[in-house]
């Protein structure tokens, strides 16, 4: 599991993907090792392939899928507790924080859920 958190990395920090072929050499393992690590996390939906060709040579550039990006933008579970969703989001009134009764509810109840 730890190389392929490897890969994993070595293609998220590139913003347009990482050419396969130079993917292996990378994450220092062998084409066959690096071809079928690219192809589960491809069928777990956390990457995407593309076909290309450099120099002559047939590879795939790997990206993120970006399908899971925007499914991880739109968790919002970080901003409920219990069933209350966190008072500040798309709140419009000056205050302060300290102050706010909501927030302070919200606040206790984040509190009790831990």
């Amino acid at each position: 599991m730890e190389i392929e958190e490897k890969v994993l990395k070595l293609i998220k920090s590139r913003k347009k993907g990482i050419l396969q072929n130079e993917l292996w050499k990378k994450a220092e393992i062998d084409r066959r090792k690096c071809s079928r690590i690219v192809d589960k996390l491809e069928k777990e939906g956390k990457i995407v392939r593309e076909q290309e060709s450099t120099k002559g040579t047939r590879t795939y550039r790997i990206r993120l899928a970006e399908i899971k990006e925007k499914e991880k933008a739109r968790d919002f579970r970080l901003l409920l507790v219990k069933d209350m969703f966190a008072p500040c989001t798309g709140c419009a009134i000056e205050c302060t924080p300290e102050q706010c009764i909501p927030l302070s509810e919200w606040v206790v109840h984040l509190i009790e859920e831990q």
